[in-house]
């Protein structure tokens, strides 16, 4: 090789020789951007997750406790409207057996007193 030559090939593989050293410097901030993106992403993203887990959770508690609120409101009031019916059913009974005892209790008398004349007629004849 002649000096001509060499020099004008020197260049060309420093050129080269420092092309390959930027892509080799720009390979490594890539793997280290790769690296702190992982390192510092995936703890993100789990705490995230986390957080937004929780907020879910608390979500579905509440909306839990407000059907079962509102459920237990509907008991409430069921039972009410039945141990009124209840109620009122047990008065009017009540009222049928006053009544029906006030007939027997009127005729009982009646029947009493018919008897007790009878031997009071049957006692004055003797």
């Amino acid at each position: 090789m002649n000096e001509k030559e060499l020099k004008t090939e020197t260049p060309a593989r420093d050129e080269a020789w420092q092309a390959l050293q930027l892509v080799r410097e720009a390979e490594e901030r890539a793997r280290q951007m790769v690296e702190e993106a992982r390192t510092r992403t995936a703890p993100d993203l789990l705490r995230r997750a986390a957080e937004e887990a929780e907020e879910a959770r608390k979500r579905i508690l509440a909306e839990a406790r407000k059907q079962a609120e509102q459920l237990k409101k509907e008991i409430v009031d069921r039972a009410r409207a039945e141990a009124g019916t209840i109620s009122q059913q047990a008065e009017a009974e009540k009222a049928m057996i006053l009544k029906a005892a006030e007939n027997n209790f009127e005729q009982a008398v009646t029947r009493a007193v018919a008897r007790l004349l009878e031997l009071v007629e049957t006692r004055k004849v003797d």
